[in-house]
């Protein structure tokens, strides 16, 4: 994963965090709670994805 990707997927969570911090409703814990879970399960594919190529390449 590139800098660029990581600082995306910190970003993404910072703003999900804060968000659910705000308190606008009071389900907002919850849907910082499913973003953060889609950010890690994108990285994660992404992850293998990339190493997966990088094996058949060789």
């Amino acid at each position: 994963m590139t800098l660029l990707d990581k600082m995306l997927y910190a970003l993404l969570a910072l703003a999900a965090v804060t968000l659910a911090v705000m308190g606008f409703c009071p389900w907002d814990w919850l849907w910082a709670l499913a973003t953060l879970g889609v950010i890690f399960l994108w990285t994660r594919l992404i992850t293998r994805r990339r190493k997966k190529r990088e094996q058949t390449s060789r």
